[in-house]
């Protein structure tokens, strides 16, 4: 929390001297502290030095002006008095009456208002006490980022007691917005960390016609330099009272991890909801690293009402999973458990659980010094659903793959390699025709020959010195034999591979840049073209994007496209044309654009003949400065109904920042649900 570096700076800047020089009129003399002044006597009786007039203190980089200023050698006591401004850097302390015992270090300043460059940060006070090194206390104090006098915003507190190794303890801590009390906390404890903000954040206030009024308090703990622990407690007049939590942490090579879960009593469904999720990546070494992750809703419909501030409320399912890798130079292992909770299905007895998944993966190696090359994937699994058969998968595909010797300018190559399948199944449906325990080998082989084309092309451009264009035909070929599978249990679509016969052909148009900057050049990719399409002889093809008819030979027509003509600007292109009816089968554009300055502009388009048509887009401008609006929302023109019941999601934002303060409305409109948001950002303290 800033409040807390204040202190610690207020500290640092009171650390006692060992001892006090003047010098004489105008000129600093040598040793740990130096004054200067209009006038200077010493009374030797009394010991004490009196300075008037213009006087200036120099100790340790600091340098302290007042009207007047007196040291009393026997009692080691330093007072200034009178216009008192003392700096550091860009650091600054002001006051009427700063008194120093060098002897225990105890400081008092009286009156006072310290100013923390950084944040732009003031602290005032009525009395402030340095007890010793890790103690202070403050009275009558007041805290705020906004410039003075008149800030728009204040904290107030009636005396504030800080252990710089322990906890600061507040009493009657008053929130003011232009002098008017709006908010009070009769007593505040937190920890105090020398780097970290800690403490109570600003609350959130909103509304919800299924919630009802919000307000959310979230508290924030560094609880060491490498963990943290985030509080949220939800008022919702409709639904009750939530409480959330996530505790982060980070550890030795990277690991990394967090958890956390939210509960309320759901006065509506008179029930207790909520989540618990986890997240963990633990690093081992270089070569192997262990991820996994807990997701689990208290009811199917949790995320949907309670999942917007994690932004979850649209998620498709639940998982979770976990999964393990280790790698060698040629080989890698993988093991994975995964539970799913499909949110969609009326049940989740139909989901596929893989309890759990061994992997092993051979990446292509040459075989001796031969023009030939093996490599294989295999898994063995454990699968498990509530209806329909259960039971274990193992699969193999070993591939052997020779590169041909042929001229530069061509590259070939051809793949031979076979699926083996072996299954134990347990629960099978009668009358499915589903084996208990079945072998099955499907061959699969292919190939592909290609070509590079390319030339450079000179551009006197202010910028753009030259132009690379590269064309890359592509000819490759795909088979599998026709084969009854059936008899095989269906868990997921490597249980029913496909016959096929199918040649692919493509061209590639590939356009790339040079640009000087200076005596800089930077060289950025512009633009990929790709058009292709297939040829089916005999047999089916998997395409769940362009649904083309099974029977008929020739695939669509297919254009992908990515360019960045600009660096501000990415466009984005699928297309998919249908020979035979002559129309688009898909179509997916988009465009992106953000000029680093706070300004973005995106929208994305998708068509699926008969299926879906979808639009996506997000606009957030600052030009209008210091008012950042922003906009976002999901249609889809393939809803029942009229034109407005195909937003499936609008968002409406407001943000104004000030130097010292900023808020943010937010209008989330929703099918069924619409809410707003108010954020209030108090700047040094709350946020950035």
């Amino acid at each position: 929390m800033i409040l807390i570096r204040l202190l610690i700076l207020l500290a640092c800047l009171a650390l006692a001297p060992a001892a006090v020089s003047f010098g004489a009129g105008n000129h600093p003399s040598d040793g740990d502290i130096a004054i200067k002044a209009d006038a200077m006597d010493h009374d030797q009786a009394a010991d004490t030095f009196n300075a008037s007039g213009h006087v200036e203190l120099e100790w340790e980089g600091m340098v302290l002006h007042a009207d007047r200023a007196s040291y009393d050698r026997k009692a080691r006591i330093l007072i200034a008095s009178g216009n008192i401004v003392m700096t550091k850097g860009g650091d600054s302390l002001k006051g009427n009456r700063f008194t120093m015992d060098l002897e225990t270090g105890r400081i008092e300043l009286e009156h006072g208002a310290v100013s923390i460059r950084q944040g732009n940060i003031t602290f005032t006070g009525e009395k402030i006490v340095r007890e010793d090194e890790i103690n202070l206390v403050l009275s009558g104090t007041e805290l705020t980022t906004c410039d003075l006098p008149g800030p728009f915003w204040k904290f107030g507190a009636d005396k504030l007691r800080v252990n710089l190794l322990g906890y600061a303890i507040g009493r009657n801590i008053v929130f003011y917005v232009k002098d008017v009390p709006v908010l009070y906390i009769p007593w505040i404890a937190f920890p105090v960390v020398r780097e970290r903000r800690t403490g109570l954040l600003f609350p959130r206030f909103g509304y919800s016609n299924t919630r009802g009024a919000e307000i959310d308090i979230p508290a924030y703990w560094v609880i060491a330099p490498n963990q943290d622990l985030q509080l949220n407690l939800d008022l919702l007049s409709k639904r009750g009272v939530g409480t959330g939590t996530e505790y982060r942490y980070a550890r030795k090579r990277g690991s990394e991890g967090s958890i956390g879960g939210y509960l309320i009593y759901d006065l509506l469904d008179e029930r207790w909801r909520g989540q618990i999720a986890q997240n963990h990546k633990e690093i081992f070494s270089a070569d192997m690293n262990l991820r996994m992750a807990i997701n689990k809703p208290s009811d199917r419909n949790f995320l949907r009402e309670y999942g917007e501030k994690s932004g979850d409320y649209n998620r498709q399912s639940s998982d979770s999973y976990v999964n393990f890798l280790k790698t060698w130079q040629h080989y890698a292992l993988t093991a994975n458990l995964r539970h799913v909770e499909d949110l969609y299905a009326a049940d989740n007895s139909r989901t596929l659980q893989t309890l759990p998944e061994i992997g092993l993966a051979a990446v292509r190696r040459q075989i001796a010094s031969t023009p030939l090359y093996f490599d294989l994937d295999a898994s063995a699994a454990n699968l498990y659903q509530g209806v329909g058969p259960s039971g274990q998968r193992l699969h193999a595909f070993p591939r052997l793959s020779l590169v041909a010797g042929l001229p530069e300018y061509l590259h070939a190559s051809a793949f031979a390699g076979a699926h083996l399948r072996a299954y134990k199944t347990d629960d099978i449906p009668a009358g499915s025709g589903i084996s208990e325990s079945e072998l099955d080998l499907l061959p699969e082989l292919g190939g592909r020959v290609s070509t590079s084309l390319s030339r450079v092309f000179t551009i006197k451009g202010d910028e753009l010195k030259k132009l690379r264009h590269e064309l890359v035909p592509e000819l490759s070929y795909s088979y599998t034999p026709g084969q009854d599978q059936t008899r095989l249990p269906f868990y997921d679509f490597n249980d029913r591979l496909i016959q096929q016969n199918i040649v692919y052909y493509s061209l590639t148009n590939l356009l790339g840049g040079k640009f000087q900057h200076g005596e800089t050049s930077e060289y950025r990719d512009l633009m990929r073209l790709k058009l292709w399409q297939g040829y089916s002889f005999v047999g089916t093809r998997r395409d769940l994007l362009t649904l083309v008819d099974a029977n008929r030979p020739w695939t669509d027509l297919v254009l992908e496209s990515d360019a960045r003509l600009h660096p501000q600007v990415k466009m984005t292109l699928d297309a998919r044309y249908n020979v035979y009816d002559w129309r688009i089968s898909s179509v997916a554009p988009g465009a992106e654009f953000d000029d680093t300055r706070g300004n973005i502009a995106g929208i994305s388009y998708r068509l699926s003949r008969n299926e879906v048509e979808y639009l996506e887009g997000r606009l957030s401008s600052r030009f209008y400065k210091p008012w950042t609006f922003g906009y976002s929302t999901r249609y889809s023109f393939d809803r029942p109904g009229g034109y407005l019941d195909g937003f499936l999601e609008s968002v409406y934002s407001v943000e104004y920042r000030h130097k010292c303060w900023g808020i943010n409305v937010a209008l989330r409109d929703r099918p069924g649900s619409t809410s707003f948001m108010v954020n209030i950002n108090l700047v040094g303290l709350t946020g950035s």
